[in-house]
């Protein structure tokens, strides 16, 4: 038993440090991936989150319990992207 796999480790021996090698840097390739597509990720979810116009809205009123008395389920959530509400803080109002 110990001869057979003696003689197995070495069939294998040559191969072992280019697989290793193969194996390392498939690794490596594999992690920056993974990093790379997690900031790609998160780049494309703060875009979406920039577009919530809440805070710029002249009914926010930033209170912890009602933070938009026209549209609270909504209020600073992905929902209130385009709401039909919204009306700029900045806006002159016309008499």
């Amino acid at each position: 038993m110990l001869e057979l796999l003696q003689i197995l480790i070495q069939i294998i021996q040559p191969f072992l440090v280019p697989i290793c090698f193969v194996l390392a840097w498939g690794f490596v390739i594999l992690i920056v991936w993974s990093i790379g597509a997690a900031m790609r990720d998160t780049m494309q979810r703060a875009k979406q989150m920039h577009q919530i116009p809440c805070a710029d809205c002249m009914f926010f009123t930033g209170n912890y319990h009602l933070k938009c008395p026209v549209q609270p389920k909504i209020a600073l959530s992905e929902a209130a992207i385009n709401c039909p509400d919204y009306s700029s803080r900045n806006q002159t109002l016309t008499l």
